[in-house]
């Protein structure tokens, strides 16, 4: 699921210091291999990638060597989703569940070296997003102040230990403190891409949330935000339908045997996220058990929901292009589980006729491992002392260096 083709790229954000970097961890390393770890709003697994990357002058570039997604334990999954309802005695889950979540990552990522025969001592550092938590996108008071703040967890420490790697993690909250708030993070890597395909062209990924980067016609007119559900709610229903026996719908198969139900999906698409300007962000918070109590309650689970939320992920993301996009894009290229829809890149394709509507395979970048890839080249950028926060995306004051290290 993934190209070996190399991604020329530049450094877009400068580099802050003079003096000699402060981390010497791949300095001396003859290949610099990257790990990229993720796990979405989806829970469904930890996406596991390895990066090369090939310096050369000011333009350096990414050979993607492989990638696996790592199933997430059903034990796991549910006690994660327990902590979204974020009910009495949660904090002390978390505390668990933030050690457990690390050595799952762990294994994905011994897992991953083992498949394409690369030994741990060979891997220059792991840049690891983490699962969120929480995430609260939008200021809140808190003791007199009005902050943002959000949590990932899969600690860190653990997999260092584990797998003998340093790791570089918790990207988002260094937005956060300047300002931003900490999401999308992913146009980071869209930037960087945007030069091979050229100006008009959307980047949109569709994981549990689906968030745009929109390079416009002047390639320099740049706008970045979530547009709503992605896969999740229909993750949620695929899994209630099924009595747990899936965790999506392979290959719109269920969604294909019903109808959209328009009355609903009118009421769906009067959500107040969807009106409000960029910079923005959102999560589960707004899409996971609020919605479904807000939205679902009592309504019979079946093939004609399940095509609805489908429906819904498409008709988010036009609404987002019509409402908030100056022009109508030229190319739009889809990564992520929704790629492997084929409902909704039907949707998008007859939403858009005078657009190319292709997946991240088609245009030469990987569908299921651009996110994992993107933080992997954030814990880079990071080693070499160069921001890696996106303000236009996050609504940042300022360019910053984002994560924390952990040494084995």
């Amino acid at each position: 699921m993934f190209h070996n083709n190399i991604i020329n790229m530049k450094y877009l954000f400068k580099k802050i210091l003079t003096k000699p970097h402060l981390l010497s961890i791949i300095t001396d390393m003859e290949k610099k291999i990257v790990i990229g770890l993720m796990s979405g709003t989806s829970v469904d697994s930890v996406d596991a990638v390895a990066i090369e990357i090939k310096e050369n002058g000011e333009r350096p570039g990414m050979e993607i060597l492989g990638g696996i997604s790592h199933a997430i334990p059903a034990d796991l999954k549910t006690l994660i989703f327990e902590l979204f309802e974020d009910r009495a005695g949660s904090l002390k889950k978390l505390c668990l569940a933030n050690m457990r979540i690390g050595h799952l990552f762990a294994e994905a990522v011994l897992t991953l070296l083992d498949k394409i025969s690369i030994k741990p001592e060979q891997v220059a550092l792991i840049g690891s997003h983490g699962q969120t938590a929480y995430h609260v996108a939008d200021l809140e008071n808190c003791c007199g102040m009005e902050l943002r703040g959000s949590l990932q967890i899969g600690e860190a420490s653990v997999i260092a230990q584990k797998t003998g790697i340093p790791v570089v993690s918790d990207f988002r909250v260094a937005d956060i403190a300047a300002g931003g708030s900490g999401a999308p993070l992913v146009p980071f890597l869209d930037e960087i891409l945007a030069g091979s395909l050229g100006p008009n062209t959307v980047f949109q990924n569709i994981g549990g949330i689906g968030n745009l980067t929109w390079f416009g016609k002047a390639g320099s007119d740049i706008l970045a935000f979530d547009t709503g559900p992605g896969n999740m709610i229909i993750d949620h229903l695929v899994v209630e339908y099924s009595g747990g026996k899936l965790n999506f719908d392979t290959d719109g198969k269920i969604g294909r045997e019903g109808m959209v139900l328009e009355d609903l999906l009118k009421k769906w698409m009067e959500h107040p996220y969807l009106k409000a300007e960029p910079p923005k962000s959102t999560g589960r918070e707004e899409f996971g058990g609020e919605f479904f109590k807000t939205y679902l309650e009592n309504l019979e689970i079946g093939p004609d929901l399940i095509r609805t939320a489908t429906e819904y992920t498409v008709r988010t993301i036009v609404d987002s292009y019509e409402r908030f996009l100056d022009a109508l894009p030229k190319r739009i290229v889809i990564a992520g589980g929704g790629a492997f829809n084929p409902l909704i890149m039907e949707g998008l394709k007859a939403a858009f006729p005078d657009s190319e509507v292709m997946t991240g395979d088609e245009a030469g970048i990987s569908s299921e491992f651009k996110e994992a890839a993107a933080f992997a080249l954030m814990g880079y950028y990071f080693t070499e002392e160069l921001y890696n926060n996106v303000p236009y995306a996050t609504g940042a004051k300022r360019p910053v260096i984002m994560g924390k290290l952990s040494r084995p």
